[in-house]
């Protein structure tokens, strides 16, 4: 539990893998733009499930974020330590991390939960192309610029 100093906050507890650190950005500017705090904690199982049930038990509002390499979870105390509220079973992505911090902070103040609308799914498509197509050229432009002529 926590000590008695901390203020009310979602706990995010973290199995600590590579890329990490987007996933916990990503879940975080989500809560503070629903405006809720949180706070992150290191947690020692790579399964989600169980990294929310710690946090959900850690958080003094009862709510708690996993995340893992393989997902993440989002538990509130007043569910079964194996049935999280929400659960992704894959890496995800930078909507779906964001979208795991609205809905987190969604559960705190009793609101309507946020689903990934097909735009965003889209757009992330659309900036995914870019960057590639992008890539593509620079990487075009170094290996012509360094022949020797």
């Amino acid at each position: 539990m926590l000590p008695d100093r901390v203020k009310p906050c979602i706990a995010i507890c973290v199995f600590n893998h590579s890329g990490c650190e987007r996933k916990i950005r990503e879940v975080q500017a989500g809560m503070e733009e629903e405006g809720i705090p949180y706070m992150v904690m290191p947690g020692e199982d790579r399964d989600v499930i169980a990294l929310s049930n710690q946090a959900a038990c850690a958080s003094k509002l009862g709510v708690g974020v996993g995340i893992g390499p393989e997902g993440l979870s989002i538990q509130t105390d007043k569910l079964p330590a194996k049935e999280p509220l929400f659960l992704l079973t894959n890496p995800g992505t930078l909507a779906d991390w964001r979208n795991f911090g609205y809905n987190a902070a969604r559960l705190v103040k009793g609101i309507p939960f946020k689903k990934q609308s097909e735009e965003t799914e889209s757009q992330e498509q659309d900036s995914t192309e870019l960057y590639l197509l992008v890539r593509d050229i620079v990487q075009k432009i170094l290996r012509e610029g360094s022949q020797v002529y």
